[in-house]
């Protein structure tokens, strides 16, 4: 079970089925130390409206010792890498994280020009994580989009969900993405991507497959939450001019 879970989607992300407060019980139950609400941006179909992230200055950062990020899964929605979550809402969440979506206003510029995009997407200082880098819902060039990651500091995640759903089918790039995490030298993250509060911090389907993927617990930046914490808090936000 993870003790720190920073990609959690509440009722607010519009196909997700818990309120805030029952992912915080959900969390405490677990004893979990850290999660992350990241609902989808407001260019996703049902997503939060801009005011929910807006509100990230004042949602509450710690409730009876568990830690609460305020953030957004935010969605590229054109082609120089721009987010549905404005700059200046930016400054107002404590995580960010970013990928291709349908039906979110980016259209699709085949692999070349959705790897180009994506790149500049990644550029984004107040990035923070690329969602499901593995699987996004327009194709790009894994390896120069993962590179570009890890050159920015972005870190990559191993989401959960989608491996459960991908598992045995796309095994080969979930080994090649941890690859290059440990040929770089860097840690990727662990994230639930929990739209269910039962699928808060459940790692066991990663655990069972730990061996195969050559997942080592070093590898693992929520095994190391002071790290964790000095990462987010070197990557403070940047707002020009606003």
């Amino acid at each position: 079970m993870l003790k720190i879970d920073l990609h959690i989607h509440t009722e607010k992300s519009g196909h997700a089925y818990g309120t805030f407060y029952d992912i915080v019980q959900e969390a405490q139950d677990k004893q979990m130390t850290m999660i992350g609400i990241t609902d989808h941006g407001p260019g996703f179909t049902g997503g939060a409206d801009l005011a929910h992230f807006k509100m990230g200055r004042r949602a509450p950062k710690q409730i009876n010792g568990l830690k609460i990020l305020w953030g957004c899964e935010a969605n590229v929605i054109d082609q120089q890498g721009s987010l549905d979550l404005p700059i200046k809402y930016q400054t107002h969440v404590d995580l960010l994280l970013a990928q291709f979506h349908w039906n979110c206003g980016y259209q699709d510029q085949g692999i070349k020009g959705n790897t180009k995009t994506m790149c500049l997407a990644l550029q984004n200082p107040n990035l923070h994580i690329l969602s499901h880098p593995t699987h996004p819902q327009y194709d790009y060039d894994f390896e120069q989009v993962w590179q570009t990651a890890l050159d920015q500091d972005v870190l990559l995640e191993l989401d959960i969900s989608y491996f459960d759903m991908f598992k045995e089918q796309d095994l080969d790039i979930f080994q090649a993405m941890i690859k290059a995490v440990r040929q770089a030298g860097k840690k990727l993250i662990v994230n639930s991507d929990a739209h269910f509060i039962h699928e808060i911090g459940d790692d066991s389907i990663i655990d069972t497959f730990a061996e195969r993927l050559e997942l080592t617990p070093d590898l693992i930046i929520n095994n190391y939450p002071a790290e964790l914490e000095t990462f987010l808090a070197n990557k403070r936000q940047y707002a020009p001019s606003i």
